[in-house]
């Protein structure tokens, strides 16, 4: 969609969908985790923050989403005509994945040795394929894509969801450097170099991503998601293979993330409370994302949308606020700029301003008149 005006709308894309989780992942390597750094607005803001967090890349968004979306690349592949398989498919999807999710210790072996290379070999292999693709006529940009690039870009880069992941997952990044021994006043640094590290792998990967949306973008035409666009690609590329290689991408891809993600929410909400057991909560995270998956791909990303448009604003300021000096001290900045990003947030989300940026000027502004009032008055206790 975004056509001709592809280098303004990856810049905005890659903004939040790489640097922004880049920011995230360094600054909870200094704070030390999302609720610490949300509590310095209010400790009860930063309770209801995390959660919202957790559940937004949880059971209510990004797991169910990752069985929709993998279920949408098979059944373009394979055309099944059994008339449940959504159901069937999801239900099967959502049992192994809260089987494995059950042993936290084997995750690393299963997904960061064996999975997660196999997934980077597939997306090559289809990058590769689409160099030989003729159809790579550069077609006018469309929609919001030909007014305002960037600001598309900015807000689908959104949807990835990494920047909140970054948030509520950065500590185990310092985690696990710690077990490296690594000494305390590297820590930071090493956390630093490994999030740029990450960073720059997945913006290899959504290069080659986007090199094959440019090189066949004239034949997707009807479409309504990125999963039929990607499969009319593959297909073009290859009648025979491509939309088989594709629904594996998609499928170890999807598993791994609703693994990952299903034994994370289980094991924070289990320390939220114990009363009902890590088992117990992943049977209910996985039973919920059952139930959302089945309304389509179309509609979660529909609901997302303006939930994630109200989330995101919130994070982008707590994230930067992090690296003012003496920021722990600053409590009147994050009180007044987190709120006027939030109220903008909502305004834009209910059409009353018109712009996604809108938050931004109101932000900066709070943050300013709280800046002002932390230099004057003594600090609020916490």
């Amino acid at each position: 969609m975004s056509g001709d005006n592809i280098v303004l709308s990856f810049l905005g894309f890659v903004s939040t969908a790489i640097g922004l989780p880049v920011i995230a992942v360094i600054a909870i390597g200094r704070v030390g985790s999302a609720e610490k750094l949300a509590s310095r607005v209010h400790p009860v803001f930063g309770t209801i923050f995390t959660i919202t967090i957790y559940l937004a890349i949880g059971p209510c968004l990004a797991i169910p989403r990752t069985a929709s979306t993998s279920y949408e690349m098979l059944i373009n592949a394979y055309d099944p005509s059994i008339s449940l398989f959504r159901v069937i498919y999801s239900a099967l999807f959502f049992i192994i994945g809260g089987i494995l999710a059950l042993n936290p210790e084997k995750l690393t072996k299963r997904l960061g040795r064996v999975l997660s290379p196999i997934l980077v070999t597939l997306i090559a292999v289809l990058f590769i394929f689409s160099l030989f693709c003729q159809e790579n006529t550069m077609l006018e940009a469309s929609d919001a894509y030909k007014t305002h690039p960037f600001q598309r870009g900015f807000q689908e880069g959104y949807q990835t969801m990494d920047a909140l992941a970054g948030l509520v997952f950065g500590i185990i990044i310092s985690l696990n450097v710690r077990t490296m021994g690594v000494r305390e006043e590297e820590e930071r640094k090493e956390c630093a170099i490994a999030a740029l590290g990450g960073g720059l792998l997945l913006l290899i990967i959504y290069l080659m991503i986007v090199f094959v949306g440019i090189a066949a973008r004239g034949l997707a035409v009807d479409v309504t998601n990125g999963a039929e666009v990607l499969s009319i690609v593959a297909y073009h590329i290859s009648p025979k293979y491509g939309r088989t290689v594709l629904a594996l991408i998609f499928m170890i891809a999807c598993l791994n993330t609703a693994i990952s993600l299903l034994s994370s929410c289980g094991e924070y909400f289990n320390s939220l409370m114990p009363r009902i057991s890590r088992t117990g909560w992943i049977a209910i995270f996985s039973t919920l994302s059952f139930l959302i998956s089945n309304i389509g791909l179309d509609e979660i990303i529909s609901i997302s949308s303006p939930i994630l448009s109200l989330l995101y604003p919130a994070a982008i300021i707590l994230i930067a606020l992090s690296f003012l000096p003496d920021s722990d001290k600053l409590r009147y900045t994050y009180i007044i700029s987190v709120t006027l990003a939030i109220l903008s947030s909502l305004l834009m989300i209910t059409g009353v301003f018109s712009s996604a940026f809108s938050w931004i000027p109101s932000s900066l502004l709070g943050a300013l008149i709280g800046l002002i009032i932390d230099r004057k008055k003594p600090s609020m206790p916490s």
